[in-house]
């Protein structure tokens, strides 16, 4: 997960825990129980399938998933997905004559051979890019361009494929080209509620969102032709591909209202049987279907594999050549609070509710679903007695108060003792071989991203910040530092995900900023107001050993090997006297102590006395590069010696502040584009040159923040060219000199923030 996106995870997680505390569980309508036969374990360990979608609807309303609300109408039907590709120039004049580069970059991936969907790929010879940011005046349109890019003075588009939706981003393999994207549709009505839903109603007509990949056969790059079409709704999450196999994840909230997951192959929606819905017999905070879609690009004739689990939303994915590992953030959401009504509300319940809590108990269906119904019919009881206008007979005002204040101190105390340290990551291992389920396992705290996790002679190993329960998000009082603090673990899994070894109790007060697993050995960056770079063995599973560690000003988001030896570790410098003398919440990094864009070149080879043998600092506060928060954006080359960053840089300028400047002060645009280095161990970093596609006006114009759509978000090499991505252009320069050759426009939206809708 990006840290940008932290906050949404946090407060979805805190609307999930309020539902729970509010007792989330909704009323169920009388006759509607229906004592389930039991759920038989379908692939292996906790996996369940469903037996009916009335089931589906009744597991999903005791786990206190929402039902519909009134959103309204969608903006119209939108009836073509794709737009036929726009030939920009004639066959003839683009028939694709010339030699391809011998050398070429590829995608910066994790795992060798386990490609990721980008913004930009390239085949040694042609580029095809995602154009512009998909928004145009609340307009949502995507496009893929296709350019003919080598040899680079004659760059040039030879074809467009337009989309009514966004383009996110896409695979190449030999002739295919995938784009995975969203779109808003009101043209596609799910199938009526089967008869076997006693509580599904049919959702209203409303715009929905759905996540799509799409195949073209771009043989003829001049011409794409769309050859395959998966559509889920909800939304696209990521994907993998190897060997021309491609893996795809897509989720969606789910609801009890409506159960049913609603699924498109070529325009045409496919039925779903409840039984290919996957299960945890355990209630969770937020659930959703997470969908994950396999096709084989080598034959698209074979049908595409696919299976649907119910479980936590999809926050990170680590893919081996061989599984798949899913991780979502956990917060124990079982809170079994009947004990707590019938302590309080067991004299006075009428005899009716007490019959139906007998049928509840009689019901074969798990312990939490039985806590969560009886709850449900102690709070209609309470709506129909208690708070009930024409029934003050019933019980006194006093009384009233006495019972509410006694229910809410033993619903405190349950709170209190269950969600105590309850932060954990869930990890779903899930074979890619037909998404066969494997194994389920949890580790204590969360996962910062996909580098935290890794797979290694059949172990899987991870590393996650444990946080106390009030910076988790819990409701519960803040439990100090000195108690409590956060810290950081490194924890080993087998293959059936059952603890191997741990290592707890890292950095306490730091939390983890960058991870990189490199065969026995992890490297690990935590940071608090200094940059300990950690060395740590993982020779033997079941005994992780601290090797060394580096203690410096600054900290990296973002590690990547040199070779076995070295690192290049990207992040941000620290100043840590500034605010020194004030009094900070414990753990806090201040804003005013980053300063610029730090690189560093770190030399491991005495792993008990790691050194930065390099740093180079790029600018003043304010100064950023996607590379910070998206490996893809990290151009690195050994053999040519070459680094390039996306850089959006910030200086402070002096003369404006005679009397000194001020430990608050941030530094102005003046720059955005990339920076290319020469990278070395004997002379560290050495700036080759600048490139940038924004011009003066974007600076002036762009305010406390910068936002341009001629940012530099990518780059990439063929040959002796150098080639960089922004929303509205691609670049060439010649690799050695920096110097420009040419430029090619993709886009011309003049806004990427929707002003008003349609």
């Amino acid at each position: 997960m990006k840290r940008g996106d932290a906050i949404f995870v946090v407060l979805a997680i805190f609307v999930g825990l309020m539902l729970i505390f509010a007792g989330c569980t909704r009323p169920v309508k009388p006759g509607n129980y229906t004592p389930a036969t039991p759920s038989n374990a379908s692939d292996s360990g906790e996996l369940k399938s469903f037996k009916s979608w009335n089931e589906i609807s009744t597991f999903l309303e005791s786990s206190g998933s929402g039902g519909y609300r009134h959103y309204g109408f969608g903006r119209g039907m939108m009836v073509d997905m794709v737009n036929a590709p726009t030939a920009a120039k004639s066959a003839s004049e683009t028939s694709g004559a010339g030699q391809a580069a011998s050398d070429f970059s590829k995608t910066n991936v994790q795992v060798e051979g386990v490609d990721e969907a980008d913004l930009i790929k390239n085949d040694g010879k042609y580029i095809y890019a995602v154009a512009g940011s998909g928004y145009s005046y609340g307009n949502t349109k995507g496009k893929v361009v296709i350019l003919d890019a080598y040899p680079a003075s004659s760059m040039k588009t030879v074809s467009e494929i337009n989309l009514d939706g966004s383009a996110q981003e896409i695979f190449v393999y030999r002739d295919k080209l995938v784009v995975f994207g969203s779109a808003y549709r009101s043209d596609v009505m799910p199938p009526s509620p089967p008869a076997d839903c006693a509580n599904c109603i049919m959702p209203p007509y409303y715009q929905q969102n759905f996540g799509y990949m799409k195949v073209y056969d771009v043989s003829s790059r001049e011409m794409p032709k769309l050859e395959k079409e998966v559509e889920v709704k909800g939304s696209y999450q990521q994907s993998r591909m190897i060997d021309g196999k491609v893996y795809a994840v897509f989720n969606d909230g789910v609801n009890y209202q409506y159960p049913m997951p609603v699924y498109l192959v070529d325009g045409k929606a496919q039925q779903i049987s409840p039984s290919e819905v996957k299960y945890f017999d355990w209630p969770d905070n937020s659930y959703n279907y997470n969908v994950f879609v396999s096709l084989d690009l080598n034959d698209l004739k074979k049908e595409e594999t696919k299976k649907v689990v119910l479980m936590g939303a999809a926050q990170n994915l680590f893919v081996s050549k061989e599984n798949i590992y899913v991780t979502y953030s956990s917060y124990d959401s079982y809170v079994p609070t009947w004990k707590a009504y019938e302590e309080t509300y067991g004299l006075i319940i009428p005899s009716e509710t007490k019959q139906r809590i007998k049928e509840i108990d009689a019901m074969n269906v798990s312990d939490w679903r039985k806590d969560r119904l009886k709850t449900a019919e102690a709070e209609k009881f309470a709506a129909a007695y208690l708070y009930n206008e024409s029934r003050k007979d019933f019980i006194s005002a006093a009384q009233k108060t006495l019972l509410d204040a006694q229910l809410a101190q033993k619903i405190d105390a349950i709170r209190k003792t269950q969600l105590a340290g309850a932060e954990k990551t869930v990890v779903n291992k899930i074979a890619l071989d037909g998404f066969a389920y494997v194994a389920k396992g949890e580790v204590s705290g969360q996962v910062l991203n996909q580098f935290s996790m890794d797979e290694y002679g059949g172990y899987f190993r991870v590393a996650t910040t444990a946080t106390p329960p009030w910076n988790g998000g819990m409701m519960m009082r803040p439990i100090a530092q000195e108690e409590a603090p956060t810290t950081s673990n490194v924890y080993v899994l087998d293959k059936d995900l059952k603890l191997a070894g741990k290592l707890e109790g890292l950095a306490p007060g730091e939390k983890i900023y960058s991870a990189r697993f490199m065969g026995e050995r992890l490297y690990l960056v935590t940071f608090k107001q200094v940059d300990p770079l950690f060395v740590i063995s993982l020779a033997d599973p079941k005994d992780p050993k601290i090797l060394g560690k580096l203690k410096i000003p600054g900290y990296s988001d973002y590690l990547h090997p040199y070779d076995s030896t070295h690192l290049i570790g990207i992040g941000k410098d620290v100043d840590e006297s500034i605010d020194a003398d004030k009094v900070h919440t414990p753990g806090a990094v201040y804003y005013t102590a980053i300063k610029g864009v730090k690189m560093s070149l770190f030399d491991v080879s005495d792993v008990s006395s790691p050194k930065e043998i390099a740093k180079y600092i790029i600018g003043d506060r304010g100064t950023d590069s996607y590379a910070l928060q998206e490996h893809k954006a990290f151009l690195f080359s050994k053999e040519k010696n070459l680094l390039v960053l996306p850089i959006t840089l910030a200086v402070i300028d002096k003369g404006k502040y005679p009397g000194g400047v001020p430990t608050t002060a941030s530094g102005d645009y003046v720059f955005q584009g990339a920076y290319v280095f020469n990278v070395s161990l004997q002379d560290g970093f050495t700036l080759r040159g600048t490139v940038t596609h924004a011009s003066q006006d974007d600076l002036l114009k762009s305010g406390e923040y910068f936002r341009s759509q001629s940012s530099v978000k990518r780059s990439l090499y063929m040959g002796s060219y150098l080639y960089t991505l922004s929303d509205q252009y691609v670049k060439a320069n010649d690799l050695a000199t920096v110097a420009p050759i040419s430029s090619v426009q993709i886009s011309n939206e003049s806004s990427i923030w929707p002003t008003y809708y349609e």
